[in-house]
């Protein structure tokens, strides 16, 4: 008995022991995980295609609040309004304001206070200190709307352009703006709530009336911008501008004029007033789907971050860098844009018309101010996904997914008809997933594109019975059982926004201009198709309910989802921001299904689960001097970001060290069949989707991928910087933190020896 205690005894120690060993070796490989790609060529680390080591450069702050207010009050300022955490001073002279932030101990002005440096003129000045700058149409003697420009200025009465009544409340102020030689009038309402700043012109408030006895002038007011110099400086001062251009762009204070500037509109282009660009071989990297900007001064000191949160329908994001337009100085502002021109095709001809009255939506921004650690594009990044209200997704898969997007079938004209083309089965799917399960591929995200009976095309991406070329139901559903068992994730492509034809039983919308809403769609076919109503969205999926079920469809990728356009639909027209709560509120109705899209704006975050074709470099203009990966920041452990497409992308293992520095998962369109199955279908241009062909290179990127990101699946990106020129430093939520090399070269960073083109994680559970 004694002896089989003391063998029971000493097979419990080594069995204590083995399990401390293993438990040490898994820690160590979870501490110490390393891993190196072959660049085809050397990497320029200073380019705008990384991001800069930070300027630890300080900027001058308030020592003596009292001793700043004695001096603003001196300047001609008052105190509007103040709290706990923020002080507000306001000018008429030149609808100025100077906010004393308390956290950083740092005042923001709206006007340049240095601007006795520079030999500007008179006009000059009055253009730079202006804190309302207005846009106007006038009609000329031939009809046409032209387009002018005032500047507010209340310095010399009698000659004034602009004046303000103020009305102070607890929390803020209001002032009645009057451009009485030109009829223009509206109200500016400024508030305070803890460190946010929010001001705002409601719509309501807009008044125009006519002009002049004898000589009658209609102005009729076309844009505002307020504060256009908020946060504004010049290179003597360590600071950068914040752009969210593709994953997010720096514009850093320095001393390189710029003779070009940033202007774009906020969800692109509203195509109901504006045609598509004729020039389709010049293409930016997706439109502006975020509304903010942002401002830092100072290594680690004071920022804010701009959220435009009403009337994104109609504006825009304007940032000139130094030099830009002749003026030495950075500034980011928001244009609101409250009526536009547009067409209307006749039988004679073409009449160009503007809107009667201003867009039924108010113009607000709130600003929101960073102090010390939070005073970056980090912090930013916190700061606008607490706005959004993002739910962490609970992510706890042992390894990242690969997407595969699945071309399953198309069509090719015909004798009679349409012949259609199998690119791969629903059998041949499976296949193709237990394939690479024996590759070590262990996590999967399939979407299903062309799954349906008819295809994509002509109505068919709103069809829920699966495709019997496929394989039909009984397939789909065995190859969902298998995706569901395994814990993997499965959607399939529809797109309810479009339909291949107009007024016959559907929906469609007009343009503002009364001509039925094309859109071009992507297709090698050329296919047309027209927009249907914005509130039919929910409808169309919940009344395949039944279908979907039957199927175990239970995810969605839903295309063109973030295209946001102005339309007519019968009678009524409806404006690009009423279009924008029209489509929210669709979004709100549609349960029960996970929802994925590529390159969503930011109203449709909070209802993703998958983010396609996501950003992993900003668009790399000229004066933007870093590329940072604000958008990984705001959305890692809440909805998974993924590559486009790696068939497109020519350097793969620089995508690998991407993908492992921005925390996005790789993707690969693939088909059963090869490519040249798809001549003369509207997917002719997909001229590489073999599986065979790719499966060596799927495997490989995604081995070295999921080698370093398995380890932060489901935690936040807290922190991102460049400790050295070219070496980048992730740090996670759960402790783990992970250094890239760029360089041909070794490098040495806190401690650790990186190889030329390498990976290295440290730290974690």
């Amino acid at each position: 008995m004694v002896k089989n205690l003391k063998k029971i005894v000493s097979l419990t120690f080594a069995f204590i022991i083995v399990s401390l060993i293993i438990i040490a070796c898994m820690q160590v490989r979870a501490k110490d995980v390393s891993g190196e790609v072959s660049l085809l060529h050397e990497l320029d680390s200073t380019s705008n295609f990384f991001t800069k080591v930070e300027d630890t450069r300080q900027v001058e702050t308030v020592a003596d609040e009292e001793a700043l207010q004695n001096e603003l009050l001196g300047k001609g300022y008052v105190k509007a309004a103040y709290n706990s955490s923020l002080t507000v001073y306001f000018k008429d002279e030149t609808f100025a304001i100077a906010v004393y932030d308390k956290a950083s101990h740092y005042v923001w002005y709206s006007e340049y206070q240095n601007i006795d440096n520079y030999n500007f003129n008179e006009d000059s000045i009055h253009v730079v200190q202006s804190g309302i700058i207005l846009d106007y149409y006038l009609a000329n003697s031939t009809g046409d709307f032209v387009a002018s420009t005032i500047y507010y200025s209340s310095k010399e009465k009698g000659s004034s352009i602009g004046q303000s009544r103020m009305k102070q409340f607890a929390n803020g102020f209001d002032l009645d703006v009057s451009f009485a030689n030109y009829g223009i009038s509206f109200k500016v309402e400024i508030r305070l709530d803890n460190n946010k700043l929010k001001v705002s012109v409601p719509s309501s408030s807009i008044k125009e009336v006519t002009i002049g006895k004898l000589t009658k002038k209609d102005y009729k007011l076309r844009s505002i911008i307020l504060f256009p110099y908020f946060g504004s400086d010049n290179y003597l001062i360590n600071g950068y501008s914040f752009i969210p251009d593709g994953s997010g762009a720096l514009i850093r204070f320095d001393e390189h004029p710029s003779s070009t500037s940033y202007v774009k509109k906020l969800y692109g282009e509203d195509y109901s007033f504006t045609d598509y660009s004729s020039i389709e071989h010049i293409k930016e990297n997706g439109v502006l789907g975020l509304p903010i900007y942002g401002i830092n001064h100072g290594y680690n000191q004071a920022a804010f971050l701009c959220e435009l949160e009403e009337g994104f329908g109609s504006a825009e994001l304007c940032s000139y860098p130094y030099m830009s337009s002749s003026i030495p100085l950075n500034r980011t502002y928001f244009r609101y844009y409250a009526r536009d021109t547009f067409d209307v095709k006749l039988s004679s001809g073409t009449m160009n018309l503007l809107n009667e009255k201003p867009y039924p939506s108010d113009f607000t921004m709130s600003y929101t101010f960073l102090a010390n650690d939070d005073a970056s594009y980090v912090g930013m990044a916190n700061a606008y996904r607490e706005s959004l209200g993002l739910n962490e997704n609970n992510y706890t898969a042992s390894d990242i997914p690969l997407r595969l997007e699945v071309l399953g079938m198309d069509y090719k004209p015909g004798l009679f008809g349409k012949n259609y083309v199998k690119m791969t089965s629903f059998e041949e799917t499976l296949g193709i997933i237990k394939d690479l399960e024996q590759s070590n591929v262990n996590n999967f995200n399939i979407t299903y594109l062309g799954w349906n009976r008819g295809g994509y095309f002509n109505n068919g991406a709103v069809n829920a019975k699966a495709a019997s070329i496929l394989g039909g139901k009984n397939k789909l559903k065995k190859l969902n059982n298998y995706v569901s068992d395994q814990g993997y994730n499965i959607d399939f492509t529809i797109n309810p926004y479009v339909t291949s034809s107009y007024g016959t039983g559907n929906k469609g919308v007009k343009k503002i201009g009364l001509t039925p809403f094309e859109v071009t769609q992507k297709s090698s076919m050329e296919q047309v198709g027209y927009y249907v109503l914005p509130t039919e969205l929910a409808s169309i999926i919940t009344k395949k309910n039944k279908r979907y079920e039957k199927n175990d469809i239970d995810a969605l990728k839903i295309d063109n989802l973030n295209v946001a356009y102005s339309y007519r639909y019968k009678s009524d027209a409806v404006y690009r921001s009423q279009m924008i709560e029209e489509v929210v509120n669709e979004m709100s109705k549609i349960e029960g299904y996970e929802i994925s899209t590529e390159k969503p704006n930011a109203y449709l975050l909070k209802y993703l689960t998958n983010y396609y074709d996501a950003y992993y470099e900003s668009n790399k203009f000229i004066y933007e001097t870093d590329s940072v990966p604000f958008m990984s920041i705001l959305l890692s452990g809440y909805v998974n970001q993924f590559m486009p497409n790696i068939n497109y992308i020519s350097d793969y293992d620089l995508a690998i060290l991407r993908m492992i520095e921005y925390n996005i998962y790789p993707s690969f369109i693939i088909t059963k069949e090869e490519a040249y199955d798809l001549r003369y279908t509207n997917y002719e241009y997909l001229n590489s989707t073999q599986y065979d062909l790719w499966k060596e290179l799927i495997v490989r990127m995604y081995e070295k991928t999921n080698d370093a990101l398995r380890y932060v699946i489901g935690a936040k990106l807290v922190n991102h910087s460049y400790v050295a020129s070219g070496v980048a430093k992730c740090s996670y939520s759960n402790g783990v933190t992970i250094y890239i090399n760029y360089n041909n070269a070794s490098k040495l960073v806190d401690g650790i020896s990186l190889a030329p083109y390498s990976y290295y994680v440290k730290g974690g559970n």
